[in-house]
């Protein structure tokens, strides 16, 4: 069944981006784990089958000679590209990558598209054209509409008619500029486009690399033992030129065989690496201004698209030499799917070359639509693109601002202009006469981009100290024995200074009004709308009759406004909890109607349920009978469920924003370690080496992060490490503010709740990432922990009550609506809302 939306997808050398129009609205879709974008690969394993992206890349880097990779580039080259020894051409590597896309989306939005919209280089002449034609019919993408790559950046754009702009498009391995004039819905191509082949991003890091290798003198860098640590050290090359669009300094950490020293890496130093490319850039702009017949003085604007143009040097130099028409998306990289989604709806007209001495390329209603049937049966081992178990469960990805919140060239007809907004076209009533850029007049941001949390470089000393075994064990008979000194129980089984998620001894009691005032939570609020319903819209309650309408999203307010979005619960029957007697439970509960139900496909011994972001899957730390802990993962109906790893310590299970990456606590060595695995399968990802106690990992919103509780000089605090393998560890929280542990970030990523322990008494608190603005939430005299936000981010949940007793207690961000939800003699914890 086909969906009501349209499909923009930007089929990049390097990288491939989509986005999607629903109704008008046109927003990027996630492809990638970590990225909106994935790379533009395919890789072919030893059976045949095919990986895509993100996949295809991460096992290419061991078996190179598996991998496929910027085929775009040799669409209409006879010679066949061999990947695992077999052969394929360009435009079949081409229609895999496609379909994979096509694939994705469909799955991501319930349905196919409506329509597609496929962008291609404007200096592309026929054949190269017609290569993408055998592409697009090889994917069995049934009609697609084309447009280039420029005019798709000048439709994201608004370009209004009779404006002229130039379209500088810097990517990770080409740059393209060309002239375009827009002449009511059409789009002439001004002249000949310009360009440098094989100049982009791809060699920006490679300059960073060969700068960093330049410092390793004595390291032999054609030893085979150093191969991986050099693989290592160029992807930390590419987040370090990454990291100096922003800031001003980074430092690479080296450590390869015989050399561990950290590199140092100014963006003066950096912009003197490329200056002369970015130069080259410049000068192929000014060719193609000479060849359109135009002056800088002609133009309306001049767009920016490509994630390297991002790099401050490549503006500066282009206003040095055209002036202030430098014109900046907030997600270049995005900008080209993000147009061509706009292209894709019901009124969209295709392409075609215009006949004429002129040699200009006419697009929009003046040429035939160019559309591309359905492509007749291939074979399916041509076609089948395999996606790993399942391929991603995204949900759509952060969205791009809505069209009323693009600036917009004056008379765009998708955007208002006026109103007295700053990119508008006319000053609002009374507003003084000044004058006005060229960029102003075209209504284009003159912000500096948002800034990105790139990963940190900045490495600092290792901040722990040797292990603290007397003082483990202490606390806990078991926690960091090891060999000889270790109990005769499984090494896996210990919880190593792990609070018990429902470890609150003090009898309940009735407890104060929270001191947590509302202004702590006004900026969470503000945003709520923007983050976790998008999380959330996919959820459907446990326990409803098959083929029930869906429950409301988070958005959606049951009584007093308590959102409609079941938590997961653990529910404690038989004896004292974690003896033997002990039987825990997991149920849903629906905070809003007290509804409660087994949730499906849980067993004896299962605890700390989990829903993954998009409330597609559960996972669960099960306990064996011999003491041993395991992650299990199963859909959220309670079918397929399957045991991920084996040997952890009983902590939690979170998952990656990306739905199909989970991380956990296991024993490496006899010292708790935070490991990140895929869902699918693979290797696990060991993210901490320090010899300190450690827990209660959560991910960042971006992904690009971990937060968790690390032990220091006695007293539990709050870090942040990069998940990129690159030492970024930083405390969040001061030792003297008392043990600080179960994190939970909010939806949108800007404040912390976590539980604060000094002496015996447990609390509720808020930090900001930074660490500044520490404050309760709670002050009872009675202990809460556990706390989990709201998927919308505007109620918080947690566990108040001794450990046989646990309850489960809700209140709004901004500290009223106090409810206890656990009613009777029911030992309720570990809820899960996020």
């Amino acid at each position: 069944m086909t969906a009501d939306y349209g499909l923009g997808i930007d089929l990049g050398t390097t990288h491939t981006a989509a986005a999607v129009n629903s109704g008008g609205h046109v927003e990027s879709i996630r492809l990638g784990a970590r990225r909106m974008e994935i790379p533009s690969a395919v890789f072919v394993k030893d059976d045949g089958e095919l990986l895509v992206g993100e996949a295809a890349e991460r096992r290419g880097r061991d078996e190179p000679g598996r991998l496929a990779r910027e085929f775009k580039r040799r669409l209409g080259d006879p010679e066949p590209i061999l990947a695992g020894g077999m052969p394929f051409s360009a435009h079949a590597l081409t229609g895999k990558l496609l379909r994979f896309v096509l694939d994705t989306v469909t799955r991501t939005q319930g349905g196919p598209p409506a329509r597609v919209a496929l962008t291609y280089p404007a200096h592309w002449g026929p054949y190269k054209r017609e290569q993408l034609d055998q592409a697009i019919r090889l994917a069995d993408a049934g009609p697609v509409r084309l447009l280039s790559e420029p005019e798709a950046v000048a439709r994201r754009r608004g370009v209004a008619s009779g404006q002229t702009v130039a379209v500088y498009d810097l990517g990770g391995s080409s740059f393209d500029v060309a002239v375009l004039r827009r002449e009511g819905d059409a789009f002439t191509m001004l002249g000949t486009p310009e360009g440098v082949d094989q100049l982009g991003g791809g060699d920006f890091d490679a300059a960073v690399y060969a700068h960093v290798l330049g410092a390793l003198d004595g390291v032999d860098l054609d030893d085979p033992e150093t191969a991986p640590a050099l693989a290592r050290l160029r992807r930390d090359c590419v987040e370090a030129k990454e990291s100096l669009s922003f800031d001003t300094e980074v430092t690479v950490a080296v450590a390869v065989p015989g050399r561990h020293t950290r590199v140092p890496i100014s963006r003066a130093v950096f912009e003197g690496l490329i200056a002369l490319a970015v130069r080259d850039t410049v000068d192929a702009t000014r060719r193609a201004l000479r060849s359109a017949g135009v002056t800088a003085g002609d133009l309306s604007g001049i767009l920016l698209a490509g994630g390297s143009s991002r790099i401050p040097l490549v503006r500066r130099v282009l206003e040095e030499e055209f002036g202030p028409l430098v014109a900046a998306d907030a997600h270049p990289e995005l900008s080209v799917a993000l147009g061509a989604a706009a292209f894709a709806t019901p009124s969209g007209t295709g392409e075609a070359l215009a006949a004429g001495s002129s040699g200009k390329r006419v697009t929009g209603s003046q040429g035939s639509a160019a559309t591309v049937g359905a492509a007749s049966e291939i074979s399916r081992r041509e076609s089948a693109v395999v996606a790993p178990s399942g391929g991603p469960r995204t949900e759509t990805a952060a969205t791009e601002p809505a069209a009323a919140d693009v600036p917009a060239f004056p008379g765009a007809t998708t955007v208002p202009a006026g109103h007295g907004s700053p990119f508008s076209a006319e000053p609002a009533a009374g507003a003084p006469d000044r004058p006005r850029s060229p960029a102003e007049r075209l209504g284009l941001s003159m912000r500096a981009p948002e800034k990105l949390d790139f990963t940190d470089l900045r490495t600092p000393a290792d901040p722990w100290a040797a292990a603290e075994a007397e003082a483990r064990a202490a606390e806990h008979p078991f926690a960091g024995l090891s060999g000889d000194a270790a109990p005769a129980v499984p090494p896996q089984a210990v919880a190593f200074e792990s609070e018990p998620q429902t470890q609150v001894i003090a009898p309940a009691r009735p407890k104060p009004k929270p001191v947590m005032g509302k202004a702590g939570f006004a900026v969470m609020i503000v945003v709520a709308a923007v983050t976790g319903v998008v999380g959330s819209s996919l959820f459907d309650p446990d326990g409803k009759k098959e083929g029930a309408a869906p429950a409301a999203s988070a958005s959606a307010a049951g009584p007093a406004g308590i959102p409609d979005a079941n938590l997961v619960i653990r529910v404690d029957t038989g004896g004292p909890f974690a003896s033997a007697a002990w039987k825990p439970t997991i149920q849903t509960l629906n905070p809003a109607t007290g509804e409660r139900r087994p949730l499906a496909g849980t067993e004896p011994g299962d605890t700390l349920p989990r829903w993954s972001n998009d409330r597609s899957m559960i996972a669960l730390t099960h306990r064996n009978p011999d003491g041993t802990n395991e992650i299990h993962v199963m859909d959220r109906d309670g079918s397929n469920r399957r045991k991920l790893v084996g040997g952890v310590t009983g902590g939690r299970v979170v998952w990656a924003p990306d739905n199909r990456t989970v991380a956990y606590v296991k024993v490496e060595d006899g010292v708790p370690q935070i490991f990140a695995t895929a869902i699918d399968g693979g290797r696990a990802e060991q993210i901490t080496v320090s010899g300190n106690d450690k827990d209660d990992p959560v991910w960042t919103p971006d992904g690009k992060s971990i937060i968790y509780w690390a032990k220091a000089d006695g007293v539990r605090s709050l870090w942040k490490i990069s998940v990129s393998g690159v030492s970024d560890n930083r405390a969040i929280t001061d030792p003297d503010l008392g043990d600080a542990m179960d994190p939970a970030i909010s939806p949108d990523g800007r404040l912390i709740l976590f539980t604060r322990k000094i002496d015996d008494n447990y609390d509720i608190w808020s930090v900001e990432p930074d660490g500044s603005n520490a404050k309760p939430v709670t002050s009872a005299a009675d202990r809460e922990m556990d706390p989990t936000w709201s998927p919308d981010g505007t109620w918080l949940a947690y566990v108040r009550g001794d450990l046989n007793h646990p309850a489960v207690v809700i209140e709004r961000a901004d500290g009223t609506g106090e409810q206890t939800l656990t009613t009777g003699g029911a030992r309720e914890g570990h809820p899960c809302w996020f």
